[in-house]
């Protein structure tokens, strides 16, 4: 009896560990896709820019500044593809634009500007929300053919609503090549 309960125990103890290495594989492929998919993001940017976004992560804990509320960070951090088929679109939509930091005024951009520029941490574009002039009077075709793409392809937090019109506002989704050109 004491066997059995040791046996069924011991088999029980490797499912687990078996488990276990299963899932710290699927981690470790995760972790590895990430860092590559990172290091082809730093590839399609400039050198400056990269130095400076690794560099503004360290600033701006320094400076104490409130993630979202004083900074939000990239474009590209601040909204979610309503479907991933929108990915090259929105891509191709908002070229360098992907890489602006977002931030809530022209004062805490000029903070974290001035570190970068003393220290020659890099460079970066700043899109700071009290300063960005949006024109809400564009006006798009009636037609089912195309789509404004910021209310089609992304979804975003109404704190960088500004940010995402002063990108994305005047960009169309085209049904096809044809209907774009």
């Amino acid at each position: 009896e004491k066997k059995k309960v040791r046996t069924e125990m011991a088999d029980s103890r490797k499912e687990q560990w078996r488990a276990i290495n299963e899932i710290a594989d699927k981690v470790a492929d995760a972790k590895e896709a990430s860092r590559r998919a990172l290091y082809n993001m730093r590839k399609s940017m400039p050198r400056a820019t990269s130095l400076g976004l690794d560099a503004l992560k360290q600033i701006v804990v320094s400076e104490r500044l409130t993630v979202g509320v004083e900074y939000f960070g990239l474009v590209m951090e601040n909204f979610e593809l309503t479907d991933e088929k929108y990915q090259t679109a929105v891509e191709v939509a908002a070229q360098n634009s992907l890489f602006h930091i977002i931030v809530d005024t022209d004062s805490t951009a000029a903070k974290l500007m001035r570190r970068l520029e003393d220290g020659k941490l890099g460079r970066v574009t700043f899109l700071p929300l009290n300063q960005l002039k949006v024109d809400h009077g564009a006006r798009y075709p009636e037609s089912t053919d195309v789509a404004p793409l910021m209310e089609q392809c992304i979804t975003f937090d109404p704190a960088v609503r500004r940010a995402m019109e002063h990108v994305f506002s005047r960009k169309l989704l085209a049904r096809s090549v044809d209907v774009a050109s």
